[in-house]
């Protein structure tokens, strides 16, 4: 056995690295790894649980502390990155993994919210109710920028939220889904609608989202600009839950592709730094909203997610300064959090027995919307109702946003035609020259450049074009040729005979193709799924109707076949029901 005199001999011959190793493992630190399998450690600060990445700075700080407090001296920099290579391949190769989240993260009966504050304390949401947590398990972690969650309050009304905005109190349906949609925010790992505010100069749309902003996932950085760099936009949505762009005007195709893929999920990559061919792959869905003077998004598929919010100038004797309301609302946090934390806790009471008769195309922010609705002391179909609305507002949007749309109806409509059918190379000369009668510009980015552009272009607007009773179908066969078709569609009438306007997802006009294709029973199916890269117009392997659908299904044999709206409902009912 060695004497004292010889284990300090020992402890003096070891190189900084090996002494920095060993002063890190005395203090019995977790070492560990997150689903990106980026190295982290739980110490213990001033008798608070930190977590930190190996690779950061506080962790390297903190290394460095240890042996200045330990030995009077001060590490060399070799030493220091010696010391974190090993205490990584410790978290690599031997530590767990475990799943972090940022701010908010998914509980087995619920929610876990992070206050950011240094106590590193947490709010956890369930059934049962809500409460603090002075030390939640390893779940979250932070960046920088990140403040402090105010400590809510038991008891508080939600509803006040709403004397800060500026939406007009007689819009009880837009103010019912501004509510919704800001509780929403609060629940992770589902896909949330976008918020895009529009209006004039002074409206208050930035400072909406500014105060959205200070009570989910208060920040330095209230509103952000959007960077060009892809890594840039990756790193910027990683670290920000609520990711608020402020005086957007135009959003380029990329663009709108991140924010679709950020606020429904999608994966992200980006090299990883100083290697040439290893990536950092990023997983996650984020609360995103955009504001403009204009309406910023324009594209089907973003303004499918989106929820247009109209703001109004405000008069004159209704203007306070942003330094009056701000104070007032930092008053009024402890109130509405603790309101809209009650809502949630009543939201997830509620959730496993609502079963909507209608979901759109954010099905789970439908359903979640209900529930959150019904907390709040609405009924399911005043939701249902204001939110159908927004999304006819949408898709018609959609359709007046793009030439092709606005040339294509204003020809239909010119020459009071019923139905066109032609080749996509007639019907791309005929829009040519019809852009040139109305004076739209035909060398604009957005306008397609060949036939088979302009194909790809209608197939995307078919939904919009729909709910303005115009049904296109492309990729008709006509011998060798294929063709395209564009037909008026009539209203259909709603189950109290009065007339309801056409609901693209529906399902409820879609023409049957073939009757004699074998089609498959409801029984047949085992799972129905989205699938953003099967959008698409589709022959459902159910009922046989042939319409725009992004649904999937798999039978009991294998199979995969496309599904309407109508029979993925169907299939829901009957899964629920066993």
């Amino acid at each position: 056995m060695s004497s004292p005199a010889q284990e300090l001999e020992k402890l003096e011959k070891q190189s900084q690295a090996d002494r920095l190793v060993l002063l890190c493992l005395r203090q019995q630190p977790v070492i560990f790894h997150d689903q990106t399998r980026t190295p982290y450690a739980r110490i213990k600060q001033n008798g608070v649980n930190v977590t930190l990445a190996i690779r950061s700075k506080p962790f390297k700080a903190w290394l460095a502390n240890l042996m200045w407090n330990n030995d009077g001296k001060a590490p060399s920099t070799e030493a220091v990155y010696g010391a974190l290579r090993v205490l990584e391949g410790a978290a690599l190769f031997d530590g767990e993994e475990y799943e972090l989240y940022n701010r908010m993260a998914p509980a087995n009966d619920g929610i876990w919210i992070d206050m950011c504050d240094d106590k590193r304390r947490a709010i956890k949401v369930s059934a049962d109710g809500w409460h603090i947590v002075e030390e939640p398990p390893i779940l979250f972690r932070r960046y920088s920028h990140q403040k402090p969650i105010v400590e809510p309050k038991i008891g508080g009304d939600p509803f006040k939220f709403l004397d800060f905005i500026n939406i007009d109190v007689e819009d009880k349906d837009t103010r019912l889904l501004v509510l919704v949609t800001v509780i929403s925010f609060l629940i992770p790992m589902i896909p949330h609608v976008i918020p895009t505010a529009y209006g004039i100069q002074g409206s208050g749309k930035t400072l909406f989202f500014k105060l959205v902003r200070s009570l989910i996932d208060p920040s330095t950085v209230e509103v952000l600009t959007l960077p060009r760099d892809e890594r840039e936009r990756v790193q910027q949505l990683d670290h920000h839950w609520c990711a608020f762009y402020d005086n957007i005007t135009t959003l380029p195709t990329w663009m709108s592709d991140t924010l679709c893929r950020a606020a429904t999920g999608g994966g992200f990559t980006k090299r990883e730094l100083y290697t040439d061919d290893d990536d950092v792959i990023y997983s996650f869905r984020r609360c995103v909203g955009l504001n403009g003077i204009n309406i910023a998004a324009q594209r089907g598929d973003l303004l499918d997610r989106s929820l247009l919010l109209e703001f109004h100038d405000i008069p004159k004797d209704k203007r306070r300064t942003e330094e009056q309301l701000l104070a007032e609302f930092e008053r009024c946090k402890p109130e509405i959090l603790g309101g809209f934390l009650d809502t949630l806790v009543k939201a997830i009471q509620l959730y496993p027995s609502v079963n909507p008769p209608q979901l759109f195309r954010m099905a789970d922010f439908t359903r979640w919307g209900c529930a959150i609705a019904m907390a709040l002391g609405y009924k399911e179909e005043d939701f249902i109702k204001a939110y159908n609305e927004k999304v006819k507002t949408q898709i018609e949007e959609a359709a007046h946003a793009s030439p092709v749309a606005t040339v294509l109806l204003d020809y239909l409509e010119s020459k009071q035609l019923k139905e066109w059918e032609g080749t996509p190379s007639q019907l791309y000369k005929l829009l040519l020259d019809h852009a040139k009668e109305i004076g739209v510009s035909a060398h604009q980015k957005v306008w397609p450049k060949a036939p088979h552009v302009l194909a790809r272009q209608l197939n995307e607007l078919a939904p919009s074009l729909k709910s303005l009773r115009w049904e296109v179908t492309t990729g008709i066969k006509s011998g060798s040729t294929r063709k395209i078709s564009v037909r008026s569609v009539p209203s259909v009438p709603s189950d109290n005979g009065q007339e309801e306007e056409d609901d693209s997802r529906d399902g409820r006009d879609a023409m049957p193709t073939d009757s004699s294709k074998p089609k498959i029973s409801l029984e047949d199916l085992v799972s129905v799924y989205w699938s953003d890269s099967f959008s698409g117009e589709h022959e459902c392997g159910v009922c046989g109707c042939r319409r725009m659908t992004s649904w999937q299904g798999e039978t009991n044999k294998g199979d995969k076949v496309a599904v309407c709206e109508s029979c993925q409902r169907e299939f829901e009912k009957r899964r629920e029901s066993v």
